[in-house]
């Protein structure tokens, strides 16, 4: 049997979360059962696309991972079951949620849910919480071992998995032009896609002084020259920095303070950062 992590938009507000749990429990009640996150912005499939790259890798091999942040419920998009390089499983609507998953660790292979044996008897007319009535009940089976990841459907092109389009960051010397992907949300540091080896590569180095730049459709949202340092000790309360964040991605935040309410930024593919030296 192995380790279940759940992951929505749901919050904790209602009883929804409680009934993804119920419904694993109801499958095998020795599950072992965690959350990852409810909290991820509602509708906000790049987040959770995300918070998956950020914790996927650090649960047991064999672990399966539910994801739910599905606008399109109801729809014609496809329900699926990810294998990943890792060696964990991923259960989720294929709506871009296994972006970073297939992009930053890679995909062995990719199961359509056969719903009409890996769904909740009675559930049929249901078209509005898959989450409950595919997704926990699936990978609860799967983690059981009630099924095996062959028993999830017929395989899929890993070519035709939906992916969301963030345009990879642009290196030249002494300048990164990158984007603003999620936000180390309680604290409101800025999270982005450019990594530690982009800084090495364009000459960047700690304690060099960066003009930084962050846009929005060309409305320039901030722009100031930040220090790139080690951590939020390395400068004064209330004073920015540029530093690495435990993904080793290049992040902007201000000492004690939150970076993203104070300058009204945003996330997503069309929220830009340039770093020059």
């Amino acid at each position: 049997m192995e380790l279940l992590v759940l992951q929505s938009d749901f919050g904790l507000n209602d009883g929804a979360v409680s009934v993804m749990h119920g419904v694993c429990k109801t499958v095998h009640k020795s599950l072992d059962i965690h959350d990852l996150t409810h909290g991820i912005t509602p509708f906000q499939v790049l987040e959770g696309s995300y918070r998956l790259f950020q914790t996927v890798k650090y649960w047991p091999k064999g672990t399966v991972f539910v994801s739910v942040v599905d606008p399109g419920v109801g729809t014609p998009r496809k329900s699926v079951v990810a294998e990943t390089k890792t060696g964990h499983y991923i259960v989720t609507p294929d709506n871009g949620t296994l972006t970073h998953i297939k992009n930053e660790y890679g995909i062995v292979a990719v199961r359509e849910i056969n719903e009409s044996v890996n769904r909740v008897e009675g559930s049929g007319k249901s078209y509005t919480f898959h989450g409950r009535d595919v997704y926990a009940y699936t990978g609860a089976r799967l983690a059981s071992g009630a099924i095996d990841f062959q028993s999830v459907g017929h395989l899929l092109k890993l070519e035709d998995i939906v992916e969301i389009k963030i345009e990879a960051a642009r290196v030249s010397p002494g300048l990164i032009d990158g984007t603003v992907e999620v936000l180390d949300i309680r604290f409101g540091h800025l999270w982005t896609n450019i990594n530690v080896e982009m800084f090495d590569e364009a000459g960047f180095s700690l304690t060099d002084e960066l003009e930084t730049t962050v846009t929005h459709k060309g409305k320039i949202y901030y722009k100031g020259v930040i220090p790139y340092v080690r951590s939020f000790g390395s400068v004064e309360i209330g004073e920015p920095l540029i530093y690495m964040n435990s993904l080793l991605k290049a992040a902007v935040g201000l000492n004690g303070k939150n970076f993203a309410k104070t300058y009204n930024v945003g996330t997503g593919p069309e929220w830009k950062i340039i770093f020059k030296g």
